[in-house]
């Protein structure tokens, strides 16, 4: 029975190791379980991550966005200025005469034999009233 019982000089030795690699492990432990603790902190931040950088990535695509809707509202506006309101007459200005003379651009007008021509057309026709 005393065979099996470790001499005094090696069993303090034995177990100061033991407690040793016990402390190390446990150390590892704690350190394995504050990293597990710090990546799942950082997983549950991921998607507002995400959200914040395709915002900032949106943004510029957004601001572009309202330069050109706002920019079509002008366009838009000025195109219903110069549109002719129904029943409204616009002279049309000849190109030719433009480019003949150095004076200023008149607005071609019919000739009296055209407007005598439509002239006796509505009176020939019939109007509706």
């Amino acid at each position: 029975m005393t065979a099996d019982l470790p001499e005094p000089d090696e069993a303090p030795s034995e177990l100061q190791h033991l407690q040793l690699a016990l402390a190390t492990a446990e150390r590892k432990l704690a350190e394995a379980r504050l990293q597990i603790a710090e990546l799942e902190a950082l997983l549950e931040e991921i998607p507002e991550i995400f959200e914040r950088k395709f915002e900032q990535r949106l943004q510029p695509v957004l601001e572009r966005q309202d330069l050109l809707q706002s920019e079509n509202t002008d366009l838009r506006q000025h195109i219903q200025l110069l549109a002719p309101v129904p029943g409204e007459v616009r002279l049309r200005f000849n190109p030719e005469a433009a480019t003949n003379t150095r004076g200023i651009n008149l607005p071609q007008l019919p000739s009296r034999s055209a407007i005598r021509r439509a002239e006796r057309a509505e009176r020939r026709s019939p109007r509706a009233a």
